[in-house]
Formats: C-alpha cells, structure tokens, sequence
C-alpha cells in the first residue's frame, strides 16, 4: 500500500494474493481505541494489517466444501487461516486434488479408470501453477492439460475427463478471485470509499488466468455499481510491494525521528510497548 500510494495518491488500500492473502488500509488513530493510551491526534492516519486471511475462524460466515474442512483438519494449524485457506495459491491446487480424489475414490472407475493415480494421492502434490497452466490452456481439445497431466501425474485423460479439469480449476480460481474481491469491498464499505485504486502483490494475483477480471467482475456486483458506469474501485500491480513499502516506512521514521517529531516514542517505556 505504501509503495504503491507513493506514485499513485489514489491507492487507498493494499493487498497481497500469493501464498498466503493480506489486506492493509490507513485508519484515523481516533478509530482505534487499543493505541488511545498514546494521545495522538484523531485524524492521524495509522496503517492498518488486517491479517484477514484469519477471517471467520470461527467458521459461521462463510459456506465451505467438503474440501476446505479437510484441508483445515489436516492443516498444521486446524482452526485457523479460515479465509486464506479458501483463497491463498498455497491451497488452490489442494482443493483441485483432493476434489478429484473425492471423485475417484467415490465413484471408481468414473475418471481415470485404470490409471496410476497415486502422484494424485500426495498431499500438496499440485501447486497454484497447476491450476493456472490448465486455465492457461488455448486449445478447444486441451492439448496443453493432457500433456501437463501426464507430465506431472502420469495420467493421460480422455476428453471427457479434460473438460472435467477444466471446468474444476475455473470453479476454484472463480471462488478465490470473488471471495479475494469480498476482502477488498469490506475495506472499502467500511471507510465508505467509493472510489479508490487498490495496489495488489502476490503471484495469485499477477499470473494466475483471469483472477483480475474475477475480482473487477466481483466488486461491481458486491458494490453494486450500475451497468453504466465504471469501474471505480481498481486493483491495480504492485511490483515488490513490501520490499518497497519497508524501505520507504524506514526513510520515512528516520526522517521524524531526526527532527524529533516521532510522536507516542519519546521514552524507552513507549517504544518497549509498541514493539
């Protein structure tokens, strides 16, 4: 966010969709009542991580798959990373492997009869550019699909089973996208921004096929904006977005605390606190 406001005053808000999925936006210091103790200024603006890739921990908001609780049982932390587990390029090829496995193993001989499916059977076997390398694929017999299938998992599908992939990775790339979108709207419905640009980091977001026009597609219908008029939230590339944003937080601070106006750290107890 900060890298990307720096040469374009209209980013309002920052996000990452790669691996994992983040969110950052300015807020009034007045707005947030754990640093109330430091006495600034209400309007001063405070950058916010929203670490909403922890959203609906507690999952009673959002509807999941048979797969996503699987993939949350099984996970390191169950319980926890709700949102990001349904979003992050970390799980995008999980939920397409364990989605075919369900097939396969409920209905035998249905899809890939007589095949070698144990690579498929690997959990995390598949990554992201999995999914991205079939939607990715330009031609009406999938060529591309059914080699990378054999490549990768020593399966060799038949047509039908190929529009069967095909249509499963547009349905899990279709869902990040539009929840990822849900992410941005909320930020945006908050601070009742009704325009703004929105500087995006992560593979997800900047290789995997359509996941922009996804999420365009997405904010029009949850912002509701008319058939008539543009887009007016856009999410646009941050290239090395952190990196960027750190080394410009870095000069910045270095700046105030030269000329001594770096407010609520003026004694050792106050900086000990925030950390």
């Amino acid at each position: 966010m900060i890298a990307s406001a720096y040469t374009d005053p209209e980013v309002k808000i920052g996000c990452i969709f790669g691996t994992g999925v983040n969110a950052a936006y300015m807020e009034n210091a007045g707005s947030i009542p754990k640093i109330a103790h430091l006495n600034l200024p209400p309007e001063t603006p405070i950058a916010i991580n929203c670490e909403y890739g922890a959203f609906d921990n507690e999952h009673v908001v959002l509807p999941r798959t048979k797969y996503d609780i699987i993939i949350d049982r099984d996970s390191p932390r169950p319980g926890q990373q709700a949102f990001e587990k349904m979003t992050a390029g970390l799980y995008l090829g999980e939920i397409f492997r364990r989605a075919l496995l369900d097939v396969i193993d409920s209905k035998p001989g249905l899809i890939f009869a007589g095949q070698d499916v144990s690579k498929l059977r690997k959990p995390y076997y598949l990554d992201a550019s999995f999914l991205a390398s079939i939607e990715e694929d330009p031609y009406d017999n999938l060529r591309n699909t059914q080699e990378l299938f054999e490549r990768v998992l020593n399966i060799k599908p038949v047509q039908a089973e190929l529009e069967l992939i095909r249509r499963l990775a547009e349905l899990i790339g279709t869902r990040a996208a539009r929840l990822s979108a849900c992410g941005v709207a909320a930020i945006c419905t908050k601070k009742k921004m009704e325009s703004c640009h929105v500087g995006a980091d992560g593979t997800v977001f900047s290789k995997y096929p359509h996941f922009r026009a996804r999420g365009a597609k997405a904010l029009r219908e949850i912002l509701d904006w008319k058939d008539n008029e543009p887009d007016k939230v856009v999410i646009l590339p941050a290239e090395d977005g952190s990196g960027v944003g750190a080394a410009l937080i870095a000069a910045l601070t270095l700046k105030r605390v030269k000329e001594g106006n770096l407010v609520g750290m003026r004694d050792r107890a106050t900086m000990k606190h925030m950390v």
